[in-house]
């Protein structure tokens, strides 16, 4: 039950109401006392009439004032309110009736919530009268969407049962200002009507500024459907993966985090794990109250390419989203042609023992994505680099003629070449064979060998972070092992324009790169062993080299994508010549949609976002032949945060929305009958009768 007024800004003459009373003040007549003894019982004659004078007079006071308050209270026009309130039917109205269909609504009231609202919405569409006009707006609908007020009210019914149950969170700060915008239009009255959850999520994100114009002076009627009492409520937070590489066979452990957003613990929640369609494993778990718990798998993939996952949770009546999926993009494992140029007969002086024991630490064929197979120079002059994706070459002393044409042609189609120097290699060979040759592979030319004592010796002082075999080092603690490193020999380069990836502190280089074709070479300065640098016992050495060969060989270690939210865009970096065709985009739903790739600095790029279905979105190009690095398949997941069904309090909700007139009501307030009447007549009747009051007592006093 409720009192507000059509037009509040005439309150403010309610100030005139004290203009009877300040004329009467102004008007009394100030008299001189002077007391006579012989009047004295005329006096108390005229006291008694007085009285009975004064008495009228206030009534006079009285009337007018009334008068003048109810005016003032016609022309505000109010309206006395019972439960939610229907239209007064003082004339034409407009409806703004925003429906909150984020997918907390889902789960409210038993799973009911949802379809009790629109049943609410359908309610108050048809109880419009002739002339009134109303339009539907959905929370879940992008922003650039218009909605427009609509007479015809089978339209509108039609439109509110296309309505369904997002993925995603309201956007009340977009819906709020479609609904100011539909009601620019003058109408007698003008009102708001939101159907909610009242889920927390959806208004933590809301701010009034942020829906630039509005009107105050609009009322806003919030409809509640939010559960009485919270029923068990938790979800998944977050998959990730464990583990450095993706490949085939490798085993992988992935760990799921599940949130309790109640404060009663979970018991015997199902966990499953699917891959490819298939489940791989499930475990039964406890989450304790308002708590957080990790599940973890371990699986593995038997063939390459994008493979796509999910982890789901079974319990009968829990609220909360039940699955997130996830992509799996895995590769054959990579290839390595390590050559040792220092072959020894203890493993552990062998030139390459280090490098091959962190490509793959444990040995096993399955436990790295790394396949390093080590052989000696000899072998280079019959042996075939097909197959391989990198070669390494560590101190090797010269290079066989008849293995030159073979290594330009692996590296021009794509193949990585690493160098390790060392005391054996021979640089007047190296600088005739791979610098002085066209193209020159050597990213610079060899010069002469630096040899330093152990108190003399150099350390790393720069480190390209932003370049991609570099990237990880980013993280301060690998960056310090590498910078804790001391060098006490290396090969020296002349070459001007060469760029170091990374430098010893006297500016020479200890890492350096160079693009051949579609190859690359890195070239490092100093020794795969212990003879030269300590750098093999440093804890940045594994990730290092790890790094090094995963960027010869493509940038390709396979990757996990535990997907974006919904409603982000997905943005796709292209090939140049990607600008001006388009991608194709094939949705959960079976629907297709097409995105332009556009020109971005010296590449490509195109973004798509509609991405508002949960689920595995398919990606494929119109030019098949292009090469791209395109991923086959992405995930979209809720928010995680959309399946908390914690309610923000009326009092807060109402000064977030201050100063819009706002009523919040249940929904049991629309099937009780509830109704509006206008006082606009009473108040005339009222204003009539004071007013002829008034004149009747004038002309008798």
């Amino acid at each position: 039950m409720s009192l507000f007024f059509l037009h509040p800004a005439y309150l403010y003459g309610l100030l005139a109401a004290g203009l009877p009373l300040l004329i009467h003040l102004l008007n009394r007549r100030r008299l001189k006392r002077i007391r006579f003894p012989a009047v004295r019982f005329i006096l108390l004659s005229q006291r008694r009439i007085s009285r009975t004078y004064r008495l009228r007079h206030w009534m006079l006071l009285a009337l007018r004032t009334l008068a003048v308050l109810f005016l003032v209270l016609l022309l505000a026009n109010p309206i006395f309110q019972t439960g939610a309130g229907l239209l007064a039917g003082a004339g034409p109205s407009s409806l703004a009736i925003i429906v909150d269909n984020s997918l907390s609504m889902k789960w409210s009231r038993q799973e009911e919530g949802f379809k009790q609202a629109k049943e609410a919405v359908r309610f108050l569409i048809s109880s419009l009268n002739e002339g009134d006009r109303a339009a539907l707006i959905p929370t879940g609908i992008p922003e650039k969407t218009e909605s427009r007020l609509k007479r015809e009210k089978p339209a509108l019914l039609k439109e509110l049962d296309s309505i369904q149950v997002s993925d995603g969170t309201a956007d009340f700060t977009s819906s709020f200002k479609k609904a100011y915008q539909a009601l620019r239009e003058p109408a007698a009255q003008k009102e708001i009507w939101l159907f909610t959850d009242m889920a927390l999520t959806g208004w933590d994100r809301f701010s009034l500024a942020a829906v630039g114009q509005y009107d105050p002076l609009v009322p806003l009627k919030i409809i509640s459907v939010a559960s009485r009492e919270l029923p068990l409520n938790a979800t998944i937070k977050e998959v990730k993966i464990q583990g450095r590489g993706i490949g085939v066979g490798l085993p992988l452990r992935l760990e799921a985090s599940l949130i309790n957003f109640t404060d009663k613990e979970v018991k015997d929640l199902l966990v499953q794990l699917n891959v490819g369609g298939q489940n791989r494993e499930q475990k039964l778990v406890s989450l304790p109250p308002k708590g957080e718990s990790a599940v973890s798998f371990q699986f593995s993939v038997n063939q390459p390419g994008t493979h796509q996952g999910a982890v789901s949770l079974k319990k009968e009546a829990l609220a909360g989203n039940s699955s997130v999926y996830f992509t799996v993009q895995a590769q054959e494992k990579l290839k390595v042609l390590v050559v040792d140029g220092d072959p020894q007969t203890s493993l552990v002086q062998s030139e390459t023992f280090f490098l091959s024991r962190a490509l793959n630490p444990s040995g096993e064929a399955d436990s790295s994505i790394f396949l390093p197979t080590v052989t000696i120079p000899e072998a280079l002059s019959s042996g075939s680099l097909d197959g391989y994706q990198v070669v390494i070459l560590c101190n090797v002393p010269t290079l066989p003629d008849s293995f030159l044409p073979r290594l330009r042609n692996f590296i021009q189609r794509g193949g990585g070449l690493l160098i390790f120097l060392g005391d054996r290699v021979q640089t007047e060979d190296y600088n005739l064979k791979l610098f002085q040759s066209s193209p020159a592979i050597l990213p610079g030319r060899i010069t002469d060998k630096k040899n330093l004592s152990e108190a003399a010796a150099e350390k790393i002082i720069k480190i390209n972070t932003a370049h991609p075999a570099l990237q990880g080092f980013g993280d301060q603690l690998l960056k310090d092992s590498l910078l804790s490193t001391r060098v006490r020999a290396y090969m020296r380069s002349d070459s001007p324009d060469l760029s170091p990836l990374m430098a010893l502190s006297n500016g020479d280089p200890l890492l350096a790169e160079k693009k051949v074709g579609s190859g690359r070479i890195v070239v490092v300065t100093t020794s795969a062993d212990r003879d030269w640098s300590d750098l093999p016992l440093k804890t940045a050495y594994l990730p290092l080299v790890q790094s090094l060969v995963s960027h010869l060989a493509g940038g390709k270690r396979g990757i996990f994508d535990a997907g974006i939210s919904v409603g982000e865009a997905k943005i796709f970096p292209l090939p140049p010549s990607y600008v001006g065709k388009s991608l194709r985009i094939v949705k959960p739903d079976k629907k297709e949609r097409e995105t332009p790739g556009i020109a971005d600095r010296d590449h490509a790029s195109a973004s798509f976002e509609e991405n508002d279905l949960a689920g595995i979105y398919r990606v494929a190009a119109s030019d098949k032949s292009e090469p791209s690095n395109l991923p086959e398949l992405y995930a979209v997941n809720p928010p995680f945060l959309e399946s908390r069904l914690a309610t923000i309090d009326a009092g807060e909700l109402q000064a977030k929305l201050n100063p819009i007139r706002t009523q919040i009501a249940p929904i049991e307030s629309l099937k009780e009958g509830g109704k509006r009447t206008d006082l606009a007549l009473s108040l005339l009747v009222l204003l009539i009768v004071t007013l002829v009051s008034e004149g009747w007592l004038a002309q008798r006093f």
